[in-house]
């Protein structure tokens, strides 16, 4: 057998950590003015290369640390996440490992804890794993970390599952010694179910790749670009401080319906009302990435789009109005109609606010 020498095996290594993008899911593939570069600022090694033409990869900069991955908001960027579970008592733990950290294991090895991001860890919560058992290095001093870490994460989230009496995310960290032998203990396949090292080699290693592969949070296709908000657990209430949230000022609203057309996951929607006399706006935070596309394309600047604050699905209700200039169908927020003692005032469309309707299509000039 031929001996790999290290500088290819380090170029194959590496490009097996390289992102796998998804262009259809990606910002910049759902609108052309967006302003989004978030794969940009959390990439530590300034691999991502943005300018008005294109979005590119430089893979010789790339180390695969994976950054990016919880910074893209539509989660068109995926890297695969090797982790393990086991059992301990009536705890069920998952085990990830930095590669800084002096642990060389086939599993749980990641270029950087901090690649997790809040699908992640919901998709882990989720699935019963409610306990952390990290080995890290010192991640303080480490070039990789600029932006927000696993840490921060956990701490929103457990704010949001205090608030609503759900059990926390626990971070466990331990020694090298202690990872490794709770990493030795018997594979857990899901929720408890375990499989000896006897039966594993007795033929059920093939009955794990099957159930890993249906049990998969982290690597299911399906899950990475899901919003967030929707993976929480069931709240028992609407108000909660949602991962993110858009808001509508309705005194800027003109109702031309950009963002409505170009949300690609229905935070932000038209529907009429229940019977149907007219419609409204409503604006869902549980389908809500804070991917930026709304506050992109609207010219009035009336959205905009915040971090876990407390919040509700919200509706704004729209009054159906001729222009009395063009003579088209518009309709603008309620809030924004003329006083009955001021109807004098001409109402227009948004188009026709824009230009000198009083001037004549056809003028005789003398």
């Amino acid at each position: 057998m031929q001996t790999i020498k290290k500088p290819l095996f380090d170029n194959i290594t590496q490009e097996f950590r390289l992102p796998v993008i998804d262009a259809e899911s990606c910002v910049h593939s759902l609108c052309n003015t967006t302003d989004c570069h978030a794969c940009v600022d959390a990439c530590p090694s300034q691999a991502w290369i943005l300018d008005d033409d294109s979005l590119g990869l430089d893979i010789e900069a790339c180390d695969g640390c994976g950054l990016c991955v919880p910074a893209c908001p539509s989660g068109a960027l995926h890297v695969h996440f090797p982790w393990v579970t086991r059992q301990l008592g009536s705890r069920m733990i998952a085990l990830f490992a930095c590669d800084k950290s002096g642990i060389n294991e086939n599993n749980g090895i990641l270029p950087c804890i901090h690649a997790l991001g809040l699908r992640q860890l919901l998709q882990l919560y989720n699935s019963g794993v409610q306990h952390l058992l990290l080995a890290t290095a010192a991640c303080k001093a480490c070039s990789r970390l600029q932006n927000e870490s696993l840490y921060q994460r956990v701490e929103r989230l457990n704010q949001l599952l205090d608030e609503h009496k759900k059990p926390p995310i626990i971070i466990m960290q331990r020694s090298n010694d202690v990872w490794k032998k709770v990493f030795r203990t018997d594979e857990t396949v899901c929720r408890g179910t375990q499989v000896s090292r006897r039966d594993f080699l007795s033929g059920g290693g093939k009955q794990i790749h099957q159930q890993l592969l249906i049990i998969d949070p982290l690597n299911h296709s399906e899950f990475q670009t899901i919003p967030p908000g929707k993976l929480l657990p069931d709240l028992g209430e609407t108000k909660a401080h949602w991962p993110w949230t858009p808001r509508l000022d309705e005194s800027k609203c003109n109702g031309c319906n950009a963002c409505i057309k170009l949300c690609p996951t229905n935070a932000l929607s038209l529907i009429q009302t229940d019977d149907n006399s007219s419609k409204l706006y409503e604006l869902n935070p549980q389908n809500c990435t804070g991917c930026g596309i709304c506050t992109a394309v609207c010219e009035s600047d009336a959205i905009s789009i915040h971090r876990w604050i407390l919040s509700s699905p919200s509706q704004i209700m729209l009054s159906e109005e001729v222009c009395q200039s063009c003579g088209n169908d518009f309709h603008i927020p309620q809030t924004q109609l003329i006083p009955k003692d001021e109807n004098s005032k001409i109402l227009l469309c948004r188009i026709c606010q824009h230009h000198n309707y009083n001037n004549n299509l056809y003028q005789v000039l003398e």
